[in-house]
């Protein structure tokens, strides 16, 4: 259960990591943002490697790319129906990420014929209802292609994280992980913004503070939450990853002034619950 535990560190850094992206949000695009949270990455592990002498070079190039081609598609996508959905919307389509991990567990469990825990399961569909509660979505006529985008981006976000599992079964290591995600985030971002503005935005003392806050967050955040996926329990670990509802209305009240309603604070409420029923249900001795 330890490592399921990281994924509250991510979900902390992810919530924090919104607050920075949204103050730079009035300045950048898109792919400006995707890029210097990928440079900042890429670039921290880069040189945390050299000092450490740490071997960049791997074995297994086509399964990173996978994991990146996946994470960085999923990432895009979203983007898109978030600009065409209700905030809350896009954020709930995309928080289906861990209903297609329970599915993909559980059918795989199935397959191999392994038990597997449907409590745990329970408890994580128990969460995304909490995320309904917090985020209040909506479906107008005429939305149902960014709409069926949005889900998308909820599977290959699980498909992204699968692969996440995968790789460190294969022995990769955190950050080497994270290392090919950013670099592949870095070089999309920079082709993307080029092919879409075919400019840059000016760095400026009053924006760049904004860029390394989202950088740096978005690095710890995503090396916690590959730790967190190397976990032999993904189905605690989807649970967990609702925390990130919990921070971001927390720092949207703290930050932006966004209020809690009651009805968020239920959704919250429940979340909680589902995190902590999820722990108590892993927690008991087997036999």
């Amino acid at each position: 259960m330890t490592k399921s535990l990281w994924m509250l560190l991510a979900s902390f850094l992810f919530a924090l990591m919104a607050v920075f992206t949204k103050l730079g949000a009035s300045d950048f695009g898109i792919f400006e943002l995707v890029f210097y949270r990928s440079l900042c990455g890429v670039s921290c592990i880069l040189v945390w490697s050299r000092f450490r002498h740490m071997r960049l070079a791997t074995a297994n190039v086509r399964s990173h790319f996978l994991r990146s081609f996946l994470g960085t598609f999923a990432l895009t996508i979203w983007t898109f129906s978030l600009a065409h959905l209700p905030l809350g919307t896009s954020m709930t389509l995309n928080y289906t990420s861990p209903l297609f991990m329970t599915l993909i567990v559980i059918g795989l469990a199935l397959r191999q014929k392994k038990a597997v825990s449907l409590r745990t399961a329970a408890a994580v569909f128990l969460g995304f209802f909490g995320v309904t509660l917090v985020l209040n979505p909506e479906l107008r006529s005429g939305q149902e292609l960014p709409a069926l985008v949005g889900l998308c981006s909820g599977l290959f976000s699980a498909l992204a994280y699968f692969q996440i599992k995968q790789l460190s079964a294969m022995r990769e290591p955190e950050w080497r992980i994270v290392f090919y995600f950013t670099l592949f985030g870095t070089v999309w971002g920079l082709a993307g913004q080029y092919l879409a503005e075919g400019h840059y935005t000016p760095l400026t003392a009053d924006n760049v503070p904004a860029l390394l806050g989202m950088g740096l967050c978005a690095t710890g955040a995503q090396l916690a939450m590959t730790r967190s996926w190397g976990s032999d329990n993904l189905l605690l670990t989807s649970a967990f990853q609702y925390s990130a509802i919990i921070f971001a209305a927390l720092f949207g009240l703290a930050v932006f002034d966004d209020p809690i309603t009651p009805g968020a604070a239920a959704g919250i409420a429940v979340i909680i619950f589902a995190g902590v029923w999820a722990t108590l249900l892993n927690r008991r001795p087997k036999g």
